[in-house]
């Protein structure tokens, strides 16, 4: 009945989280299908009069692939394999989904909004390098008498909804979003920070990011972005990969950064009438004293989720600490022995 318990509200807690993270995946579906803001340009601005390319070097489907679907697999691979943690292959999974859920609605929002035209806008508008289209040369092409032209004027429409959406680097960001949460998620599982020095832990958890920055760079060749639009974008997928990554793990810098946060409802697991104490304030101060350590304590999701209690009295006080005289020595016991 406890484990039962225990499920059921882990399942309603978190599948709030889930849904959430659906919702705002249909709230980018939603927006997508906007008009984006049609900014007025000029014909002699020489950053837009480049041609458009029909071959990218990294299509959207391949932009999925490696900064979602790569990512997811090898999160699942060292959960399930190396973690053994049921708790780590969920945690991961969400904080992934949850840094591109983020990334994707911003990025489109501000798309939208601002209708930067790309660096390939003119050819969108004009076919001015398609010869056998008869395009307009960029010679003698001009703006109307003291103003600056706009989307009217264009003699070519199907691609002018994609033109006025350069800013910010949906690549970028989407790419930063998922390889930079993977970085993440190596660097702790590598514990990166542990004052050894390492070389190939810095190999391994720069690698996602070398990857991104090269999809980045593949924008601005294939003249879809300007440079400000492919830093702006690397920057909102990597602080929303940082911000994903917390929610559901430590610091790099603490001692267990290679472990999830413990389930939420670890309260139904350390109910303060079990704990040491004669009064309400002190269980309180010494659940969370369970938590403490970077938000871990010594509740770590291990060998298949199985939570651990470590003592934390001194020889001393030995019997007031003593795990089976606390919760009980039944064999079907949640906790293990203190290791």
């Amino acid at each position: 009945m406890r484990i039962q318990a225990r499920t059921k509200a882990l399942f309603w807690s978190y599948g709030k989280d889930w849904g959430l993270v659906l919702i705002i995946l249909a709230a980018f579906s939603y927006i997508d299908t906007f008009e984006p803001y049609h900014r007025q340009f000029s014909v002699k601005d020489v950053t837009i009069q480049h041609p458009f390319a029909k071959k990218e070097t990294v299509p959207i489907w391949m932009a999925f692939v490696l900064a979602f679907i790569v990512p997811g697999i090898i999160i699942g691979c060292i959960a399930i394999f190396h973690r053994k943690s049921y708790t780590d292959l969920h945690n991961g999974l969400l904080g992934l989904f949850l840094a591109q859920a983020l990334v994707l609605i911003v990025t489109d929002s501000i798309k939208i909004t601002v209708g930067r035209p790309r660096p390939d806008f003119l050819d969108r508008c004009f076919e001015i390098y398609d010869k056998a289209a008869a395009g307009t040369p960029v010679g003698i092409m001009s703006d109307p008498d003291n103003m600056l032209s706009s989307s009217s004027l264009c003699t070519r429409t199907e691609l002018l909804k994609d033109g006025f959406k350069s800013f910010p680097s949906g690549h970028s960001s989407f790419s930063f979003g998922g390889l930079g949460y993977l970085s993440l998620y190596l660097a702790g599982k590598l514990h990166l920070f542990d004052e050894r020095g390492h070389i190939y832990k810095s190999i391994v958890v720069l690698a996602p990011l070398i990857l991104a920055a090269l999809i980045a760079i593949s924008r601005v060749d294939n003249y879809r972005h300007h440079w400000q639009d492919v830093t702006v974008g690397s920057i909102i997928g990597a602080v929303f990969a940082v911000f994903a990554y917390r929610q559901y793990y430590p610091s790099l810098g603490a001692k267990k950064s290679a472990n999830p946060f413990a389930p939420r409802s670890v309260e139904h697991l350390l109910p303060t009438s079990h704990l040491p104490g004669g009064r309400r304030e002190e269980h309180t101060a010494q659940q969370e004293a369970f938590l403490d350590d970077g938000g871990l304590g010594p509740l770590v999701g291990t060998s298949l989720d199985t939570i651990h209690i470590t003592s934390s009295g001194d020889d001393n006080h030995h019997t007031d600490n003593d795990p089976n005289k606390v919760y009980g020595s039944h064999a079907n016991s949640t906790f293990n022995q203190p290791r």
